[in-house]
């Protein structure tokens, strides 16, 4: 499967107001008509999706069996996101519920039923408010973006992108999903451990470092240890590390974060500049206990 379009996916919080008007002309036409009912599948569900100039990804919801709604499907986002007037006509959210200065957010609530394609889902979390990026958005596109399906949705199903086809396809996973919102206060105001982590290798490789290489290439190799396992790889004092199991390392906390997750006897790459000539060598550390 392949699709030379771009798949670039703004993250939750990325700004989209850089979207240029004049490319939106007529951008209506971008989120087409809405689906036609499809029955509910029994395994895998579908769902078709709509691309927006912006390259974001627009599913057309009911939403406790209103609707359409169309939603921004998100995997950046930490939460699903409904709009006030979304969250009031659909039921989520009763209209006489206080909302707080802030993006008029009333918080929590819970979507009992939420129905994208072939697909159902229950008892959906969701937290409410007008998130002034989706403001801007569909001002721009002259069609409203009623919100944003996030980790509480896509965490419940291994999502299958088809671009050429428009499709997602839908297979349910066993996956605990934490309540990201309630979480947050505990974790902010619980008790602060303090932890000290010591990065070492898991096993002995025999080299010592020396200082980082001035042309930011990596960390210079200040001496090896005769009979040990990096001269056995062929490793010299003057090298150049730069990448470690296939890991960029371009300070000596970088070597080392990479070397303590070598098992001892594992051989792992090693790729060094000597002289201007790019080397891979094998390591395999040695049992240090």
């Amino acid at each position: 499967m392949s699709d030379e379009r771009s798949t670039k996916r703004p993250g939750f919080f990325r700004p989209l107001i850089g979207l240029a008007a004049a490319g939106l002309a007529g951008a209506s036409s971008w989120l087409g008509p809405a689906p036609a009912d499809e029955p509910k599948a029994t395994g895998p569900a579908t769902a078709r999706f709509s691309m927006l100039p912006s390259n974001h990804m627009v599913l057309r919801a009911m939403l406790n069996g209103k609707g359409p709604y169309r939603l921004i499907f998100d995997l950046g986002a930490p939460i699903t996101l409904l709009s006030n007037k979304a969250a009031e006509t659909s039921g989520t959210v009763d209209a006489k519920t206080p909302k707080s200065f802030l993006f008029s957010m009333r918080g929590e609530a819970e979507v009992a039923k939420l129905q994208v394609g072939s697909l159902t889902a229950e008892k959906l979390p969701v937290v409410v408010f007008d998130h002034p990026a989706l403001g801007v958005l569909s001002e721009v596109l002259g069609e409203p973006i009623d919100g944003i399906i996030g980790f509480t949705f896509f965490a419940r199903y291994r999502t299958t992108i088809d671009y050429q086809k428009d499709e997602m396809t839908f297979t349910p996973v066993d996956f605990a999903i934490r309540d990201l919102m309630k979480d947050l206060p505990d974790r902010i105001a619980g008790p602060k451990v303090a932890r000290r982590r010591v990065l070492a290798p898991a096993g002995l490789w025999g080299l010592r470092l020396g200082e980082v290489d001035g042309g930011g290439k990596g960390v210079r190799v200040a001496s090896v240890v005769a009979d040990s396992p990096a001269a056995a790889a062929g490793l010299a004092a003057g090298d150049v590390v730069t990448a470690v199991d296939d890991r960029w390392t371009t300070s000596v906390h970088d070597v080392y974060a990479a070397a303590a997750s070598v098992e001892p006897g594992r051989p792992a790459p090693v790729a060094v500049d000597r002289d201007g000539k790019t080397l891979v060598l094998t390591v395999r550390p040695a049992d240090g206990a």
